[in-house]
């Protein structure tokens, strides 16, 4: 039986998503097998959505695993008896024996968190946020439009994949300043940057955030993305790509979707809602929806 797995980690202490050879550092692919293994007595294979790279955190990826008869009443329970804290399953249901979370996904969406106050940086964000110093919001914004659309990204891909195509659509760029926290002294804005897109490229996320850090240390005009995304070279930008450990993978995007439908009221907007106030409820405290 095919089932469907919703599940969300810290990447802090993982060499990303993608499962190394024998005896290699710890994968979330690889752990999840590996506890599969313990619940079944046999060699199992999950296929995720997407590949995170290492300390990169996820919310909602998604996979699938085909599994035999399970003596088991909740496998997400089950599941995370077995996984470290910082690997949840929050959901874990059967599914169409032809559902495939990679290739299925119509969307991703991605947040990047950048932490702009010089003189502190309180530890509990120090997992997730880029400390960049200050920033100006509104270079950043007006950056935001350029990305919009259908493009060949290449000139924010990193080196190391064998695509066929490097074209992408960018479907919302949306950058926003968080509140200020009422424990601690006056400081700079949180500001998190939200890009959602039907698929995307070795590092993309980390090399936009790269150069929307550029845009906003004012060392490049806004415009300037425009004539770097036309060159299709990597070398022709000028930005370093971002730390992983502001990135999450927010949400992945699936037709009709079961999961993000359940508990939804009927005629709601957002289609998402049900499973979005879950995540909200379990991570809110992250920042990041």
């Amino acid at each position: 039986m095919r089932y469907r797995l919703l599940l969300s980690y810290l990447g802090s202490n993982y060499h990303g998503w993608q499962l190394q050879a024998s005896g290699g550092p710890p994968t979330i692919q690889g752990l999840l097998e590996e506890k599969l293994g313990i619940i079944t007595r046999r060699a199992i294979r999950v296929i995720g959505a997407g590949r995170t790279d290492a300390g990169v955190h996820a919310l909602g990826q998604n996979a699938h695993v085909d599994l035999p008869e399970l003596a088991v009443r909740d496998l997400a329970q089950s599941l995370n008896a077995l996984l470290p804290w910082d690997i949840r399953i929050l959901r874990a249901v059967p599914t169409d024996n032809d559902f495939h979370a990679r290739f299925q996904a119509q969307a991703k969406t991605y947040v990047y968190r950048f932490w702009t106050e010089r003189a502190f940086l309180p530890p509990q964000l120090t997992p997730f946020v880029w400390q960049t110093g200050p920033l100006d919001f509104l270079a950043m914004q007006k950056a935001l439009p350029y990305l919009l659309g259908r493009h060949d990204f290449s000139s924010v891909e990193n080196s190391g994949s064998d695509l066929k195509t490097h074209v992408r659509t960018i479907l919302q760029a949306r950058l926003r300043a968080a509140a200020a926290s009422p424990y601690l002294p006056e400081h700079a804005p949180e500001l998190i940057f939200k890009v959602t897109a039907d698929g995307f490229l070795k590092q993309m996320v980390r090399n936009l955030a790269g150069l929307l850090v550029l845009v906003g240390q004012k060392r490049l005009a806004p415009e300037a993305l425009g004539d770097i995304l036309a060159q299709r070279s990597r070398a022709a930008n000028p930005a370093k790509t971002a730390p992983a450990k502001g990135l999450t993978l927010a949400r992945i995007f699936y037709p009709n979707d079961p999961l993000l439908t359940k508990n939804t009221k009927e005629g709601s907007e957002d289609a998402a809602q049900g499973i979005q106030n879950e995540l909200t409820s379990a991570y809110g405290g992250l920042g990041l929806i």
